[in-house]
């Protein structure tokens, strides 16, 4: 995807050239902040534990970090994942604000030894109920959708997610241009009409529902 990454390094844009103050805000506080935090460091360590190494790239650690710092900035009542979750990203999300809970479908001894290690605000979707009846239980104001080829489960769960979209809902998906299907399939969220506000960051796509503003997608510096 060489060429996908050399046109977003041509149109995307710093925090100085956006106009609009939330997003300005955002990036300062969440996309450029970079000052060091212990919470960095349990991260990695429990991701070395339970990853192995390939979850210990650059590429990664900036991805997780990102993801930490959402959580703090937003500090959504919980977090929704669906599809692969690494513990890397788990504790990020989990970290990032204690009080908020993070439900993702993974086996009960990951679980086990995420409470272990003190992640304690790490629930599993139960897979002996029907995920519709957990989804409706569930606020699915802040989700993650990991890295996927967006099928047909990615795209119904993404329609229950718009059903129960709100002014605060944030929707974050991981490896928008790993391909031209994710792409596509990029290109046709943000289209939605109810979507307002969205951010490409190349690796990572986030996406908002805010009322009262124009519709605007940005493409920005990270």
């Amino acid at each position: 995807m060489l060429l996908s990454y050399l046109k977003y390094l041509l149109r995307r844009k710093s925090k100085y050239k956006v106009h609009s103050p939330f997003v300005y805000d955002f990036m300062t506080k969440v996309l450029y902040d970079k000052g060091p935090n212990t919470d960095y460091d349990t991260m990695l360590r429990i991701s070395r534990l339970l990853d192995g190494k390939r979850y210990a790239t650059r590429s990664r650690r900036k991805e997780a970090r990102l993801l930490y710092r959402l959580v703090n900035y937003l500090e959504p009542e919980s977090v929704v994942s669906f599809g692969t979750l690494s513990a890397l990203n788990t504790t990020a999300l989990a970290l990032g604000n204690l009080q908020t809970k993070v439900y993702l479908d993974h086996s009960a001894d990951f679980l086990e030894t995420m409470n272990s290690m003190g992640v304690v605000n790490v629930n599993l979707l139960r897979r002996d109920k029907p995920e519709p009846e957990q989804l409706e239980r569930l606020s699915l104001d802040y989700v993650f959708f990991g890295l996927n080829d967006f099928g047909e489960d990615t795209w119904n769960k993404l329609e229950e997610a718009y059903a129960q979209a709100n002014e605060e809902t944030v929707l974050i998906f991981e490896g928008i241009h790993h391909s031209g299907r994710t792409e596509e399939a990029w290109e046709a969220i943000i289209a939605d009409e109810d979507v307002t506000l969205s951010m490409d960051l190349y690796s990572v796509g986030i996406v908002f529902f805010r009322e009262g503003i124009e519709k605007q997608d940005f493409i920005l510096k990270y």
